[in-house]
């Protein structure tokens, strides 16, 4: 397993400090809403920092829906392909489509359409995705951030009902909890678990006592999940609390292998 925490670029160097294998950066960092020779001097310092960017979130921006009266595929594609590129080119191997604004359905617009026009967004971006060499993997928001694929059952169900290629799934405890989603979801999801964000109670640093962290990791440890997992939560002080974060996921992590022998 990799660990990883989800900070903005100008933290990097904290969680290096800290022992983490990654960072998990926003994707606006690369800022693929702008040409090469704009985004160029901030990927040269992403580049020049002491860990690797090995995942990405918030993967679109709100300005560019996914769904709704104003929907542009052409649009959505060329953002990816420059998003994507500069992530592989920095290390990226994952990148989480969360992003409740560009995906949220709007409350005049009929859900049948939306979700249509959901599923090709979601096919462009795992098709980019694939030719682009990154893992697409589809976030599941509890309800108070957006209204659509708020389980992870409710985003396994919409990508095999729609055959949908190149697109896995992030598991977030965070969210699990938030919507009561019970972990035997987790774990019927399976190999479509592609990437993990974890937390602790409140979406506090993951040692906060609050969340069920080690059945989760227990779930994660059923389906053979072993790539990566980044905290993704609030910090009251980054410095002071991302060592004894790591050194809590690390142990959750081998107390779970030490309970399946």
């Amino acid at each position: 397993m990799r660990y990883g925490c989800c900070v903005g670029p100008e933290q990097i160097g904290i969680v290096a400090a800290a022992g983490f294998d990654f960072c998990e950066l926003p994707a606006r960092a690369v800022l693929p809403l702008e040409d090469d020779a704009a985004a160029l001097p901030a990927l040269r310092a992403i580049a020049a920092a002491p860990i690797r960017p090995e995942s990405f979130n918030v993967l679109v921006p709100g300005e560019i829906r996914m769904c709704g009266p104003v929907v542009d595929l052409d649009v959505l594609r060329n953002y990816l392909q420059r998003a994507f590129s500069r992530m592989v080119s920095l290390g990226g191997a994952a990148v989480v489509l969360g992003s409740g604004a560009a995906r949220r359905i709007p409350e005049d617009w009929p859900r049948t359409r939306a979700l249509d026009q959901l599923a090709e967004a979601l096919m462009v971006a795992g098709e980019e995705a694939g030719k682009a060499g990154i893992t697409l993997t589809l976030e599941h928001l509890n309800q108070n951030e957006c209204n659509v694929f708020n389980s992870v059952a409710e985003c396994q169900a919409f990508i095999e009902e729609r055959h949908i290629a190149g697109v896995q799934l992030l598991a977030d405890l965070y969210h699990l909890e938030v919507e009561h989603e019970p972990l035997q979801n987790v774990i019927a999801a399976g190999t479509l678990i592609a990437h993990v964000h974890t937390a602790g109670g409140g979406r506090k640093a993951p040692q906060t006592p609050g969340y069920d962290y080690a059945g989760f990791v227990r779930a994660l440890r059923t389906i053979g999940y072993d790539a990566r997992i980044s905290a993704e939560c609030g910090w009251d002080d980054l410095e002071a609390q991302a060592p004894e974060a790591l050194a809590f996921m690390r142990a959750g992590w081998e107390a779970s292998i030490a309970d399946s022998r």
